[in-house]
């Protein structure tokens, strides 16, 4: 209740709040059952009100009437049930479900998002390219897939093979750690979609080699992912777990300047054009580099397993090294145009996906940059950092301290400063 009333005063009225008890108010209740109800059912296949509810309704006054009394869903009128809000994880003692976060305001957002938009959006994903294979719950696939979702975008698997052009519904286009390369034929499908008068494109390399024909089509926009893999070395080890900044200049990345992002896995860095690059000016092509490792302890090691690493200045790439990228096509500085660009992100890890590493600013980074890409630029930022529970670890002879001054200290100083204060109103 209280989430929802900061909903509708940071909105200014626009978010109407409303609250019902099915118990206190009989005939209320049967008023919603016969205008939601319905629509329910076909989401859920059981009836409504069953659970908790939050019941988000984004239509029109017309589309409203103008649904009186009909049965069926409705793309504008989204629904939330209590354990939605909820994070549970599994106890590994005795195999039991408890709550340990809650995830209101991610919820409630999505379901918004969802209910003002209707039906989602299309995201693209190339699977015939991809290393990526499509897994269930707990995959990098369904992670990535999860985090579309709530940006109201449904990811569809296709295959560019055989293709002559990528879907006109598509409001951007995914290319996850390719692995394989693309036809002569398949880029040119690939260039015709960046050369619409509005496109979008998420890609994420790793240090595996990029395949030839897709790494020139990325230089030609000005990012080029370098063969090799950056490495850090701290106190005399060195490590492949990479920590960047994110740097100044872009807007859609402005809630996170001069925060860190720690990158797992296998991570290779870019060659960013985004000075002196007037072929590219000509052509109203700007790229922007947007994470960056510190100017000390990596460089990019292109000899990576080839005994112990050690910077070369004449082989290996010198830091700071570029991370993430951004590349934007079109007059993006002319209001009548600004919506008729292309925008493209290049990350240069893809293991980041995988759920076991994926942190919140990944979470925050890859939504904010979707969002960017397919112009909703007013939801871009930091999302909600969801509340959780957390143990505090005590050894046995810990809580056996613990209990002595509950069960005996505690009471013992009690009784003796009761013992005083009798014996002080006695005298």
């Amino acid at each position: 209740r209280a989430l929802g009333e900061q909903y509708e005063q940071i909105s200014n009225g626009k978010v109407k709040l409303s609250l019902l008890d099915p118990i206190r108010s009989p005939d209320a209740t049967e008023k919603k059952i016969t205008e939601y109800g319905s629509v329910f059912k076909s989401t859920y296949k059981r009836s409504i009100f069953t659970h908790d509810l939050i019941v988000v309704d984004a239509r029109t006054k017309e589309e409203q009437a103008a649904a009186a009394g009909k049965a069926g869903n409705n793309a504008h009128i989204r629904f939330i049930e209590s354990d939605s809000m909820v994070q549970y994880s599994t106890d590994d003692r005795n195999n039991a479900r408890k709550p340990t976060g809650y995830l209101g305001e991610d919820s409630i957002t999505t379901a918004l998002l969802k209910a003002i938009e209707g039906n989602p959006r299309k995201l693209y994903y190339i699977a015939d390219k991809s290393a990526v294979a499509q897994g269930g719950e707990g995959s990098t696939w369904a992670n990535f897939e999860g985090v579309m979702q709530s940006r109201n975008l449904m990811p569809e698997r296709i295959n560019i093979a055989g293709l002559t052009a990528i879907p006109e519904d598509a409001s951007a286009v995914a290319i996850i750690g390719p692995a394989y390369d693309f036809t002569a034929e398949e880029l040119k499908v690939l260039e015709d979609y960046w050369n619409r008068p509005r496109s979008s494109l998420l890609v994420t390399v790793s240090a595996a080699e990029t395949p030839a024909r897709f790494r020139a089509f990325l230089r030609n926009l000005g990012v080029t992912p370098r063969h090799d893999r950056v490495v850090g070395s701290k106190g005399g080890e060195i490590s492949t777990v990479v920590v960047g900044q994110f740097a100044k200049g872009m807007n859609f990345t402005k809630d996170f300047w001069d925060q860190t992002v720690v990158f797992e896995g296998s991570t290779c860095s870019l060659e960013v054009r985004d000075q002196n690059a007037e072929d590219l000016n000509t052509r109203k092509i700007v790229p922007y580099a947007l994470i960056e490792t510190d100017k000390d302890g990596y460089w990019g090691e292109t000899d990576f397993g080839q005994g112990n690493p050690e910077f070369d200045p004449q082989r290996d790439n010198k830091p700071p090294l570029r991370l993430a990228a951004a590349v934007i096509r079109g007059a993006a500085t002319d209001d009548k145009l600004a919506g008729e660009i292309s925008r493209m992100v290049v990350i240069s890890n893809t293991d980041f996906l995988d759920p076991a590493r994926f942190s919140s600013i990944h979470r925050d980074f890859l939504a904010s940059s979707v969002d960017w890409m397919i112009g909703r630029e007013q939801l871009i930022g930091q999302g909600p950092r969801s509340f959780g529970t957390y143990k505090l670890p005590l050894l046995d002879s810990q809580v056996s301290f613990i209990n002595r001054v509950n069960l005996m200290f505690l009471p013992a100083f009690a009784l003796l400063a009761g013992a005083i204060v009798w014996s002080s109103r006695r005298a």
